[in-house]
């Protein structure tokens, strides 16, 4: 993500994105989110009251996340959680260049700790994967109970054990989004309450980016999905494949939101809805074609 203008101190938040961050707290694990927010204000010396006051509310409701439930899954989450909010607030107060390199790096630090994590407390891959499942299926057993008299819909969910047990093997890379969106966010409310805040402003949406030559590590991941692999490798480039998909859809609604900007509201959400299924690849694309490069009018004389 390219970086803009210096923020504003405190810049005021907007309906939208106080409506992001709610929906985001009722979705995702709320620690991938209050962890890094803390942490950035913290880091950034805070004085004013409000500074404080999120500090507080911050801090607070992470330490309520990490007092919760001590199963397996939400050891992992809350595990997850601190990895991500330390490594990306850390990588943030170094001051590297870019939000999403950032993001990668955290993710990439992440990974690595809940593996020693894992080696450290003798947690397997099957242990995890059976958790998950586990999940999974009370929550398709209680969606069968609430529409019993579907037989179509009762049809379906008796693939449960199978659906189940698949949801539950993607689910690294699920969750590898949500931290990261949890960062990015985190970031985007740093800016908006800290006086000082630790870096500088990203750029609007629409120009969103990030470095081209992560290309490569979305096609190589593509490749190995093509080869007969052991298990263990095909369910890690499974998970991987998720996480590029991901970027390169957030890249691809960028370049929509540049092609529809003005455009009227009315119509810009319509061509946003409908456009996301092909995103990811209009993303990938932009990496060689540069659609939104290709908008600019040239300039008077040639120049």
């Amino acid at each position: 993500m390219t970086a803009g203008a210096a923020p504003e101190p405190g810049r005021r938040a907007s309906l939208g994105a106080a409506a992001v961050l709610a929906g985001y707290l009722l979705l995702a694990p709320s620690l991938y989110l209050l962890g890094p927010l803390a942490l950035l204000t913290l880091f950034s010396r805070p004085r004013t009251p409000r500074e404080l006051i999120w500090l507080g509310l911050a801090s607070a409701c992470a330490a309520a996340n990490l007092a919760g439930d001590q199963t397996l899954v939400p050891q992992l989450l809350r595990t997850g959680g601190l990895l991500m909010s330390f490594g990306f607030a850390l990588l943030s107060l170094r001051g590297s260049p870019t939000v999403v390199s950032r993001l990668l790096w955290a993710l990439a630090l992440s990974v690595g700790g809940l593996i020693l994590w894992a080696q450290v407390w003798g947690v397997t891959w099957v242990a995890v994967e059976n958790a998950f499942t586990a999940i999974f299926q009370e929550l398709y057993k209680s969606w069968a109970a609430s529409r019993p008299n579907d037989l179509d819909f009762q049809r379906l969910l008796q693939q449960s054990p199978e659906m189940a047990r698949q949801a539950a093997r993607l689910m690294p890379g699920l969750l590898a989004l949500q931290a990261m969106a949890g960062a990015a966010l985190a970031w985007d409310w740093h800016l908006r309450i800290a006086a000082t805040p630790l870096g500088r402003a990203p750029a609007r949406f629409k120009d969103f980016r990030f470095n081209d030559h992560l290309v490569w590590g979305a096609i190589f991941t593509l490749g190995l999905m093509l080869l007969p692999l052991p298990p263990l490798a095909g369910l890690i480039a499974a998970n991987l494949l998720i996480v590029w998909a991901g970027l390169y859809t957030v890249r691809g609604l960028a370049v929509i939101a540049a092609v529809f900007e003005q455009a009227p509201a009315l119509l810009r959400i319509p061509a946003m809805a409908l456009a996301s299924p092909i995103c990811a690849v209009l993303g990938l694309a932009d990496t060689w074609l540069d659609f939104r490069g290709r908008l600019i009018p040239p300039a008077p004389g040639g120049a």
